[in-house]
């Protein structure tokens, strides 16, 4: 699963990263002065939230895919912030569920995703072979879930862990269905190592889904290892085609498209369906690089002769999109990842670490090229928060939907600060023993406000809310 993907590289990264900190601090440039034009928190643009929960526990909404129609979003949350009717476990689960909700724009704060429309895709135990021996898992309190997108207007794919690794899973969740429904997941592509019970490589994860424009191919990102707590029995990791089976069918044909490299993940499908982009480590290209660096590259996806041998050949027409060395006195590699088209095909979006300004090495914004990689990246959205999985929705203004922890908009606290002071001033204080009506001053009324704005003001990097961004 995608937990244990990010895992295997943590201890060797920690480690690397901790001797390259104390051997020449963080960076040995000075700080540049703030140039990029902000608007309050934010880059430019106009932007809403589709989210907009105040729970103070904290939750983040991730992932986020648009419906075909682009009626619904489908998206992950903390297990708790959308629990399901009935009694709640104790402790609460440490996973993610997947959220369905209508597409909107919220103008006030909402006390939870319910009061925007979120509906739990509540899933119903499951039974999954592991050779001879069938397995029941509770996918909804016990397994990691995570990427759903959509595979038509009525149904969702996205993976579920289970005792063999990630596997891919379509559900149905025609407008209309409700948290209470139980929601029967389907297997859509099984290892053929599933079916024996002691295998040379006993996990294989199935990991960022990307339904191809024709909805005839199914690409993910595939890697394996024997013991999950081992980083010595790791696989690497590759990109990997399924034909796409029918409802209650599973695909009867897999085949790799890239070579092996340390990670590459993350495919999406140009709008053609000829061609895929995703990020990889630099050993894709050449026989060592360093950990830390992920770049953005393209592949053809081509048939030609599959039907004959079952094999296409890899890396065809394999291009680097992105060149990405570290800054000047900084030992840090940029990172490129979550890479997509646009609708027209002409742009390729994705999320990147790289410094604009120079202010942290962990916060993530978001980025674009040309397809053909014909520019040096130019910024999309910048806050100093992380701003993740960006996807261009093809409506008006370059609309994108991401998921950032920026809070609450700039614009949208100045307008609930005008709202709440022109309504504290019209207001009247009715005195409980003379009946005499008085009315806040202005100073008055603005301290409240501020004070109402100041608590709105505390979810930002607390929370991960949904946006839609246009006239960037």
């Amino acid at each position: 699963m995608k937990m244990r993907l990010d895992m295997r590289f943590l201890l060797v990264a920690a480690t690397a990263l901790a001797v390259l900190l104390l051997a020449i601090g963080c960076t040995t440039r000075p700080e540049p002065s703030e140039t990029l034009v902000m608007e309050g928190n934010h880059s430019r643009g106009d932007l809403v939230m589709v989210t907009a929960d105040t729970s103070s526990d904290g939750y983040h909404y991730l992932e986020p895919s648009l419906s075909p129609d682009a009626q619904r979003i489908v998206l992950t949350a903390d297990w708790d912030a959308v629990p399901p009717p009935g009694h709640l476990p104790d402790p609460i689960p440490l996973l993610r569920q997947i959220v369905v909700m209508p597409v909107g724009s919220q103008l006030e704060p909402k006390l939870s995703i319910f009061e925007v429309g979120a509906e739990l895709v509540h899933l119903r135990p499951f039974r999954f072979r592991v050779g001879d021996n069938p397995v029941t898992i509770d996918a909804h309190e016990q397994q990691q879930k995570g990427q759903p997108i959509w595979i038509d207007d009525d149904n969702i794919l996205f993976w579920i862990e289970t005792p063999r690794g990630a596997r891919l899973f379509r559900c149905h969740v025609p407008v209309g269905f409700t948290s209470d429904d139980l929601i029967e997941p389907q297997i859509v592509f099984r290892e053929p190592s599933d079916d024996q019970q002691f295998t040379a490589i006993p996990f294989w994860e199935h990991l960022s889904p990307s339904l191809s424009p024709d909805g005839n191919w199914l690409a993910f990102s595939r890697y394996g290892y024997v013991d999950v707590d081992s980083l010595n029995t790791a696989t690497g990791q590759s990109i990997w085609i399924a034909r796409m089976p029918t409802e209650g069918e599973i695909s009867d044909q897999a085949f790799q498209i890239t070579s092996i490299a340390s990670q590459v993940d993350g495919p999406s499908w140009s709008p053609d369906g000829r061609h895929l982009v995703f990020h990889a480590g630099l050993d894709l290209i050449q026989s060592s690089s360093d950990i830390f660096t992920k770049e953005i590259f393209t592949v053809d996806f081509d048939t030609t002769g599959l039907a004959a041998d079952g094999v296409v050949e890899l890396n065809k027409n394999l291009v680097r999109r992105t060149f990405s060395p570290p800054q000047e006195g900084s030992p840090i590699y940029v990172r490129n990842e979550s890479a997509s088209f646009s609708m027209d095909g002409t742009r390729i979006i994705f999320v990147s670490d790289r410094r604009v300004p120079t202010l942290t090495y962990v916060d993530r914004n978001i980025w674009w090229i040309p397809q053909d990689g014909s520019l040096d990246p130019q910024l999309v959205f910048f806050t100093r928060s992380d701003d993740v999985d960006p996807m261009m929705t093809g409506g008006p203004g370059n609309e994108v939907l991401m998921s950032s922890a920026m809070g609450f908009p700039t614009e949208m606290l100045q307008r609930l600060w005008d709202e709440s002071v022109q309504r504290l001033l019209a207001t009247p204080i009715v005195d409980e023993d003379t009946d005499e009506i008085t009315y806040l001053n202005q100073v008055q009324a603005e301290a409240i406000a501020t004070g109402e704005r100041e608590e709105l003001e505390f979810f930002e990097g607390v929370m991960s809310h949904v946006y839609l961004l246009s006239n960037w």
